[in-house]
């Protein structure tokens, strides 16, 4: 049996983006198909419409309207098929015990992949809310503090390398620079190749992939300042608007599009925290 459809249309909005200083939330609009690529972040899929087919580790497939997947996992549509439905995308703070508290709550798939939060009727309800009232976002993120439980602790607490937690604030203070990674090592007291593996086990992906993901977000802020593409994309640390808009679909999952990032295809909803930290945006 099909779970059934909600009549809330969603093809007359534009896509939303909310930007906090450590997590986003993607709005979609429009059916997004998955293709094969790591995600760089962890997730948190939610079908404001329709449902999601699952494939369990068991090869069995299962409806759900609730996806959480964790950095560094290999996805495709045969993993996690969105041919039904339209999704909304939660990145959560990659330094926090967010993943652990919602996979509590949620059934195991397969590796780094739970399905069916216990809450999700819930959740989808208040994500609406968000979306139809184009709530700030201060407001927004207080909705999902709440309704995804994210003062709580999860059953086993996740322990975060001092060194690793130094280096994402200094990625993001130098998002525009072309650092290397000699010098990320540097600066934490650690050799290239050590802080590479630290990284990724912590984090779930290569430095570099995470430094793309935050050039991402800061292009999209500069877009939402009034820049145009070209501008948004050389403050950010891109070689080109192309590099850039492609690095965004890469971010969402969706195949890379020259209109993706021409206003007013997205609507950027910005924490003041993160403009006022933002460098280049005055």
């Amino acid at each position: 049996m099909l779970m059934e459809r909600d009549d809330n249309d969603l093809s007359t909005s534009s896509p939303k983006l909310y930007i906090w200083k450590n997590s986003r939330l993607f709005l979609g609009t429009e059916n997004v198909l998955f293709r094969n690529y790591t995600l760089a972040w962890d997730q948190l899929l939610v079908c404001m419409q329709g449902y999601m087919l699952i494939r369990k580790s068991s090869g069995e497939q299962v409806e759900s309207r609730t996806c959480l997947i964790r950095a560094g996992t290999i996805v495709d549509n045969q993993d996690i098929n969105t041919a039904n439905s339209i999704v909304t995308i939660y990145y959560l703070n990659p330094i926090s015990q967010d993943f652990g508290v919602l996979e509590n709550r949620m059934k195991k798939a397969a590796k780094g992949i739970c399905y069916s939060h216990v809450k999700q009727d819930q959740i989808i309800k208040k994500i609406r809310h968000i979306g139809h009232s184009n709530a700030t976002p201060e407001a927004a993120k207080v909705i999902l503090m709440n309704v995804l439980e994210q003062s709580a602790q999860p059953q086993k607490k996740k322990q975060y390398d001092p060194r690793i937690v130094k280096l994402v604030r200094i990625i993001r203070e130098t998002v525009g620079e072309n650092l290397s990674i000699h010098e990320y090592a540097e600066s934490v007291h650690l050799s290239r190749s050590r802080l590479a593996k630290l990284f990724k086990q912590q984090m779930g992906i290569p430095i570099t992939k995470y430094r793309l993901q935050i050039r991402v977000s800061y292009g999209v802020i500069h877009l939402a300042a009034g820049r145009s593409s070209t501008e948004a994309a050389y403050l950010s640390g891109f070689s080109s608007s192309g590099h850039f808009s492609k690095c965004f679909s890469d971010m969402i999952g969706v195949q890379p599009s020259s209109t993706f990032l021409t206003p007013p295809y997205v609507k950027a909803f910005i924490a003041e925290d993160v403009l006022e930290a933002l460098p280049n945006l005055a």
